[in-house]
């Protein structure tokens, strides 16, 4: 199966806190894991940021989003957040290094 991103689109006044808290739940080792996680700044929007999370197929991604540690997670995060999260579900097409 092709590559699957999950990009969640956030306002925090603590960037820190919520890499912090992210980072402070385990995944389970039943739970699919990411195979990588990008946290990035929007320049143009002071205060907005972006996680970036990418895994193997669409099928581990919603086996990660139902799991309790996740739930978890996004329980704690939602403290550190304001405003609506925005979710970006997307299937790689192409992908070439340069």
């Amino acid at each position: 199966m092709a590559d699957y991103i999950q990009i969640v689109e956030y306002e925090s006044d603590d960037i820190d806190a919520v890499i912090e808290t992210a980072n402070s739940v385990p995944v389970p080792d039943d739970v699919p894991k990411p195979t990588s996680v990008i946290v990035v700044r929007d320049r143009d929007r002071p205060g907005t940021y972006a996680t970036i999370l990418r895994f193997n197929s669409y099928e581990d991604a919603m086996r990660h989003s139902e799991s309790d540690a996740t739930h978890e997670r996004v329980a704690r995060l939602g403290q550190l957040m304001k405003g609506d999260t925005r979710f970006y579900n997307l299937d790689v097409l192409d992908e070439r290094n340069a």
